[in-house]
């Protein structure tokens, strides 16, 4: 059963190297929706900042999403400001964004 903001019933995302997103999915987040998307994405060494932009764009549009946590040292990677800036169809005062160190 994953965990969902109290109001609507809204998931939280999460984007991290392995330690957070197993932590996170422990503490029961984790979902995967009708269309087998999940909520959450493992982010290693390895992988393009490209990816890392698309999934937290994709976390953005979800209507099931609420909330995106995402580690400090990786939304310095993405410029998370200038991403997360373009998304102009966030209603700021109902989504949030937390870094998580």
């Amino acid at each position: 059963m994953a965990a969902h903001s109290a109001a609507k019933g809204k998931l939280i995302a999460v984007i991290g190297d392995e330690d957070t997103c197993v932590g996170f999915l422990l503490g029961g987040i984790g979902e995967l929706n009708k269309s087998r998307q999940t909520n959450f994405m493992v982010v290693e060494k390895n992988t393009p900042a490209s990816e890392i932009e698309d999934t937290f764009k994709n976390f953005v549009k979800r209507e099931d999403i609420d909330i995106i946590l995402i580690n400090q040292n990786i939304a310095e990677m993405i410029h998370e400001q200038r991403v997360f800036s373009k998304q102009r169809n966030i209603d700021r005062r109902k989504r949030s964004k937390l870094d998580v160190s």
